[in-house]
C-alpha cells in the first residue's frame, strides 16, 4: 500500500474507533455512532483500497474494544456484523458489477439477521429488561423488529450512497 493509503487508514481507524468508544459510553447515541464509524470506513475505498478500508474497520473496532474497557455492549456485535463490513462490501458489489436486486437483497437478509441476532443478543445475554411497555407489545414486539430493521436499511443503504459521493468530492478537493 502507499503511504497515501496508509495514513488516510490510519485516520480513519482513529475516527472509528472514537465514534465507537463514543457509543459505547453513551448508550443513547450508539445507533448513530454506528452508523458514523460505517462512514469512516469508507474513507479508504477513496484509493479504491479494500484491504485497506478492511482493516481500518477491523483496527478500529478493536481500539474502540479496548478503549471500553472491554465491554460487551450491543455496539460491538452490530458494527463487527454489519455496519463495519456492509459498506465495504457493498462497494465491492458495485464494482463487480452485481446486479442491483440481488446486491439489495441478500444485504436486506444479512441485516435482518444481524437485527434478530442483536435483538436476542440484549434480551437473552444481556438481561436487557424493556421497561415501561404493555405486556401485549413485547409479544410482537419481534415481528415489529424486523419491519423497523427493513424500514432502517433502506434508510441507511440510501445514506451510506450519498455519503460516499459526498466523501468522494471533498476528498478529491483535499487529497492531492
Amino acid at each position: 500500500m502507499k503511504s497515501k493509503v496508509i495514513s488516510l487508514c490510519a485516520i480513519s481507524a482513529a475516527f472509528v474507533a472514537i465514534a465507537l468508544t463514543i457509543g459505547t459510553y453513551f448508550e443513547i447515541m450508539d445507533l448513530f455512532m454506528l452508523v458514523v464509524a460505517s462512514v469512516f470506513v469508507l474513507l479508504p475505498l477513496y484509493y479504491n483500497s479494500y484491504l485497506g478500508s478492511f482493516l481500518t474497520f477491523l483496527a478500529g473496532g478493536i481500539i474502540a474494544f479496548l478503549l471500553s474497557g472491554f465491554n460487551i455492549a450491543l455496539i460491538y456485535p452490530a458494527f463487527f456484523g454489519f455496519f463495519g463490513i456492509y459498506p465495504i462490501i457493498k462497494n465491492k458489489m458495485a464494482q463487480k458489477n452485481v446486479k442491483k436486486a440481488v446486491c439489495i437483497f441478500v444485504s436486506l437478509i444479512w441485516f435482518i439477521l444481524v437485527a434478530y441476532g442483536c435483538y436476542f443478543y440484549y434480551t437473552i445475554i444481556l438481561n436487557g429488561i424493556i421497561e415501561g411497555i404493555p405486556g401485549w407489545i413485547i409479544d410482537y414486539l419481534i415481528y415489529g423488529v424486523g419491519i423497523v430493521a427493513i424500514i432502517f436499511f433502506f434508510i441507511y443503504d440510501k445514506m451510506l450512497t450519498a455519503v460516499k459521493i459526498v466523501l468522494d468530492r471533498y476528498l478529491t478537493r483535499i487529497i492531492k
